[in-house]
């Protein structure tokens, strides 16, 4: 059954001075132990090490500025993938208290293809320069955070940040062959699942196993923004019946409407592999 999960409500506690963690997903929640997600809160001047675990795959996304990790800067516009085993220092190099998620799938070579390894330690991503995509049929906005053409030819997770402007809506759908989170990074919307209506706003996790049925739509504030995760990345979205089909098609600009980085064609959701 969906997990809505309200990050107001979970609990922190102390790693170490300065440094707090909130459990947001644990893994034995979701199917095949596939996933967990915690948040880091970083005191100024404080630093986290940081070892992953063997035989993962992780992704670490920045919630706020100031965040240093192995001397490099690391803000809300850049996403970092790093292979497991893997040591890390992170810094909070600003005045306040800076926030980041790290995304974590355990084993992952049982959602690999065959022959598929991790090319780095770790990579960087910034979506910043990504082209944003504009629904055929409504007034969402796309912009791709995870694909092999972004993290070296992965697959094995796949994702992007989705953008809903008031009034903003998207049709009935489910997924097969892939389970899937979406975080609310701005704003409150309303999903549709389990036939209910629930608010979800900044901070909250909504987390759906393969074929549930969902849907969201932005009655009220400016902009409704969550990013979305899908593992495995190989997967089929279904849409309900008389519903169109999700198709975006490309702006030529990114989120700042300077001239995007690269070109993505026309292409209906989960079915194009040049991306």
């Amino acid at each position: 059954m969906t997990l809505l999960i309200k990050g107001i409500n979970i609990n922190e506690y102390e790693l170490k001075e300065g440094v707090k963690q909130k459990l947001l997903l644990n893994r034995h929640e979701t199917g095949d132990s596939r996933l967990e997600i915690k948040k880091i809160i970083i005191e100024p001047s404080q630093k986290l090490e940081l070892k992953l675990e063997e035989d993962s795959l992780s992704w670490l996304h920045a919630l706020s500025n100031g965040i240093v990790v192995e001397s490099t800067y690391f803000d809300t516009e850049t996403i970092k993938v790093i292979k497991g085993g893997i040591n890390l220092v992170i810094n909070n190099s600003g005045a306040e208290v800076a926030e980041l998620l790290i995304c974590t799938v355990p084993r992952v070579n049982r959602f690999m293809q065959d022959g598929e390894q991790i090319p780095f330690d770790t990579h960087t991503v910034d979506w910043s320069v990504e082209p944003v995509l504009l629904s055929e049929f409504d007034s969402r906005k796309r912009i791709y955070l995870a694909s092999p053409g972004l993290w070296k030819g992965i697959s094995c997770v796949k994702g992007e940040m989705i953008i809903y402007p008031e009034g903003g809506t998207a049709p009935f759908h489910h997924h097969e062959n892939a389970e899937h989170f979406q975080y609310i990074l701005q704003g409150s919307g309303t999903a549709f699942f389990n036939n209910t209506e629930h608010t979800v706003e900044q901070g909250d996790i909504l987390y759906f196993f393969e074929n549930e049925i969902h849907a969201f739509e932005n009655k009220k504030s400016e902009n409704f923004v969550f990013v979305e995760f899908f593992i495995p990345g190989n997967y089929k979205t279904i849409w309900s019946e008389n519903a169109n089909v999700c198709t975006w098609i490309p702006t030529g600009k990114d989120v700042k409407g300077r001239k995007a980085s690269r070109h993505i064609e026309k292409h209906v959701a989960g079915e194009s592999s040049n991306i």
